[in-house]
């Protein structure tokens, strides 16, 4: 006893109405025109009119089979919408029209879907569902740009659930080669790509993934004659090196193009995550470290060590605050820092009330005002300079 949307079609507006039988969250962020919400209260069967066929539905059109066979014990006339509301969704976007669902509070999630395929939407159904995302998140993820430097530790899980979640341009600065030593965290890459730049081993998967996204791949180090130039083009920058002298640039190139970022650093079992957005009244990088430890004075995770799910974490973290940044949504890890011990699951957040008015790229008095005229401030080994 179902129904299927294309022969929906075919009956008279005035011979049924959708019945919604979701629940109201799910009703308010999304449902059909005109579709009426019941949560299939049946001590309120009186509610539901007897001169209409019932055309019932829930999100896949397996919940809602048993209600509307209950119904129809009841008298009425109903039938299950087969595929449920991802079907007429589905639908409704192959056919390029617009759509536009009012909810009970006035919002609109689907405003149009011409800018999503039928294939994306599919793709993207766990996202579309979730009322802080809706229709319009994904298009405006789809349109978004992310540049990632680094396709390591921090970069391969960021990258890869960048790519999932449908962020339409992706960037990958790496200018190694992948190793053998690198599969145990580095998890974008394959055993049959050793010797292979990790920028372009990286595409491949994050295109084997999901081939709707575009990703630039840039097989160079990062460094301060090209950092302006790489950065100008995109909405938001990811670092995912793991030396002092990138991460002070990527800060410093961050803060004087007003573009915002994700910091991250990880070791042995501990990470550490921050967010910076400009024109806000909050630390930058350089607000809270000041200056370039001296070479050597801290370990490296080559010299240290780092247990792979801990980069993993981190670096879904650092994906987490893109996504957000780029939704508008949710409490970034602005003006503070989380650290995470993965030894003993002790995750604080450290916060930073204001900038450092001694900082020299964003300060009172900075004397950083471009990174190109100080570039000696960033000789390092995977930095090197012009």
């Amino acid at each position: 006893m179902e129904i299927t949307v294309q022969q929906v079609e075919l009956l008279s507006d005035d011979d049924y109405i959708y019945l919604d039988v979701r629940g109201e969250i799910a009703y308010q962020h999304g449902h059909i025109p005109k579709a009426y919400e019941w949560a299939g209260d049946f001590s309120h069967i009186e509610e539901l009119p007897k001169d209409k066929r019932l055309i019932v539905y829930c999100n896949y059109g397996e919940k809602s089979a048993p209600i509307a066979e209950q119904l129809r014990q009841e008298g009425y006339e109903a039938l299950n919408l087969s595929g449920g509301y991802r079907e007429w969704l589905l639908h409704v976007t192959s056919q390029k029209e617009q759509m536009q669902d009012v909810s009970k509070d006035g919002l609109h999630l689907f405003s149009s879907t011409e800018e999503l395929t039928p294939d994306e939407v599919k793709r993207y159904d766990r996202q579309i569902i979730l009322p802080q995302v809706g229709s319009d998140g994904q298009k405006k993820l789809k349109k978004s740009k992310v540049l990632i430097i680094g396709a390591g530790g921090l970069g391969a899980p960021a990258a890869l659930y960048l790519a999932g979640a449908g962020v339409g341009t992706i960037g990958i600065v790496d200018a190694d080669d992948v190793s053998v030593s690198n599969l145990q965290r580095q998890i974008i890459h394959t055993s049959k790509r050793e010797g292979t730049n990790k920028a372009e081993s990286a595409k491949k998967s994050m295109l084997e993934l999901n081939e709707h996204i575009k990703v630039n791949t840039y097989p160079e180090y990062l460094y301060a004659d090209n950092a302006e130039e790489l950065f100008k083009e995109y909405d938001f920058i990811i670092d995912a090196v793991d030396n002092f002298e990138t991460k002070f640039l990527i800060n410093d190139t961050c803060v004087l193009l007003k573009k915002p970022f994700c910091h991250a650093g990880i070791l042995q079992f501990q990470g550490q995550v921050m967010t910076y957005v400009p024109e806000e009244d909050q630390p930058c990088y350089r607000c809270i470290f000041e200056e370039i430890p001296e070479s050597g004075s801290v370990p490296n995770c080559s010299q240290a060590g780092i247990i792979g799910a801990v980069a993993g974490i981190i670096g879904c973290i650092q994906a987490l605050e893109a996504i957000k940044y780029l939704l508008g949504i949710g409490e970034l890890l602005t003006g503070k820092m989380l650290v995470m011990d993965g030894l003993t699951m002790n995750t604080r957040v450290v916060k930073f009330p204001s900038k450092n008015k001694n900082c020299r790229v964003c300060g009172e008095h900075a004397d950083i005002t471009s990174v190109k005229e100080n570039r000696m401030e960033y000789v390092g080994a995977a930095c090197p300079v012009k």
